[in-house]
């Protein structure tokens, strides 16, 4: 009852710090960075009540459970035993004893290390779980920087091939459309244009409408020099096809299609049709159906009217756009002109506003790893005072007992933060998933430069405990070594 009762207090008052931290600190740090972009109206606060009960009766259950498991072993023992110091446990062969050529290799104190990492079993399962849950952290949050920064420079770079597109007017003649593409032809800002149809319909996701933007480009061929189209995993170039229509990668995911489905789509007059899908492409915000207008026309049984005109400028700057922007909507005929440069750049300051989640995950991380490796590394110079003691009696330097001890925890370390890169794969992926908007489709991919911030992060953790440690082993007595076990 007495570590129960220890337990206990320290999950009631770390619960209670955590739901002041997670309901008041972080939700006014994350609308803050917000509110530097958006203007947003005052935020209030609202005591989540049964959220904080939940999260802090599964938090104080599980500290007990463990203080449970820890203290009921040993108090099985007899009072005789347990006044005793604890023996070390006994030394095995271990495995890599039996790979002679590798093991003749290895120094003294590299030996002394492998075999003490094989004979603490629970410590050695301990650390690696809980340094793997560290470096998991730090992957998941390295990765969705990753991830959500690709967006940008998939979708505005990469996909979107153009920098602006001109809208006509509904009403607007063709000699007017005529006289514009003609103009811009000869227009120094413009390199190239294409004109295409693009028209708003709606699908059904779940009973509930989804708006999806049917494109129909007049010239197919030359269409594809404005947006690139291509499926994500195979890298592979989709062609247009006459009995088909290519449709992006979110709305297949949010509808389970795949390749030779149908879709139905509902029409301008609200009619809905049934569309066989060709191909699924690589995009990342918005939902798009792109089709022939051979296709277009045996769906809908009309011939497509182009209403819109895809831009490629020759100087992409804000001086640029507000010139041909200004200059074209004086036109008539013309109901909007929209640039795309504007918007990834809006889209990087979003970015940028979400890297206080990154470091909150580093925090988390760091915290975790601390914690871990101090509490084993207290209870591993603990339990092996008397063999430390011992080999200070032997003549080793400080720093020959401070590494003898501290070698076992890099090692350990480095396995967990092995495995820890493995598991924060799968964690980012679940992240991403869950994060993700109906609209919006975050990447998938992690740079190989985060895995090795975050391997490197973790070692940097452990090494800050070896320091805090290293006080507690030099004033370790080496009389120890002298007592009697009686």
């Amino acid at each position: 009852m007495k570590y129960l009762a220890y337990a206990l207090v320290a999950g009631v008052v770390g619960s209670i710090i955590g739901c002041v931290v997670g309901m008041l600190l972080f939700p006014s740090v994350i609308f803050n960075a917000w509110n530097l972009m958006y203007n947003l109206p005052e935020l209030k606060f609202v005591l989540q009540l049964p959220l904080a009960i939940a999260s802090s009766v599964s938090v104080i259950a599980v500290t007990l459970l463990a203080t449970f498991v820890a203290c009921y072993k040993e108090l099985t023992e007899v009072p005789a035993l347990l006044m005793r110091p604890k023996p070390p446990k006994s030394g095995k062969t271990i495995l890599l004893e039996r790979i002679s050529f590798l093991w003749k290799r290895f120094s003294f104190s590299q030996k002394v290390t492998a075999r003490n990492i094989i004979r603490y079993k629970k410590r050695f399962f301990m650390t690696v779980i809980g340094i793997s849950g560290c470096t998991a952290l730090l992957v998941a949050g390295f990765g969705i920087q990753d991830s959500i920064s690709e967006v940008v420079d998939k979708q505005y770079e990469e996909i979107m091939r153009y920098d602006a597109m001109l809208s006509f007017d509904t009403d607007s003649t063709y000699k007017q459309r005529d006289a514009i593409i003609e103009e811009l032809k000869s227009d120094s800002l413009v390199k190239d244009q294409t004109a295409l149809m693009q028209i708003n319909a709606t699908v059904k996701d779940n009973g509930e409408d989804t708006a999806v933007s049917v494109i129909v480009p007049e010239d197919s061929a030359a269409f594809e020099q404005f947006v690139k189209i291509a499926n994500r995993k195979s890298g592979k170039e989709l062609s247009f096809a006459n009995d088909g229509a290519i449709i992006t990668e979110k709305l297949a995911m949010n509808m389970k299609l795949s390749v030779g489905d149908t879709l139905s789509i509902a029409l301008a007059d609200g009619v809905s049709k049934d569309v066989k899908i060709s191909g699924i492409m690589e995009n990342y915000v918005g939902h798009y159906v792109y089709m022939t207008p051979a296709y277009y026309k045996q769906l809908s049984q009309q011939r497509n009217v182009s209403n819109a005109l895809y831009i490629k400028m020759n100087k992409v700057n804000d001086k640029n756009e507000s010139t041909l922007g200004n200059r074209y909507m004086e036109k008539d005929g013309v109901s909007s002109m929209a640039f795309y440069h504007g918007v990834a750049e809006s889209f990087d300051d979003t970015i940028a506003s979400l890297n206080f989640v990154i470091y909150v995950l580093i925090g988390a991380a760091g915290l975790l790893a601390f914690v871990v490796l101090y509490n084993l590394t207290n209870v591993n110079v603990s339990e092996r005072i008397r063999e430390i003691a011992t080999i200070k009696v032997l003549g080793f330097y400080p720093l020959e007992v401070a590494s003898y001890v501290y070698r076992e925890n890099l090692v350990l370390t480095l396995i967990g933060g092995l495995c820890g890169l493995c598991l924060g794969i799968g964690l980012h992926a679940l992240i991403m998933n869950l994060a993700e908007m109906p609209e919006i489709m975050f990447g998938r991919n992690i740079d190989a430069s985060s895995f090795v911030f975050a391997l490197i992060l973790t070692l940097v953790f452990s090494m800050a405990v070896n320091l805090v440690m290293y006080r507690k082993l030099q004033k370790i007595p080496m009389v120890e070594s002298l007592k009697s076990v009686e």
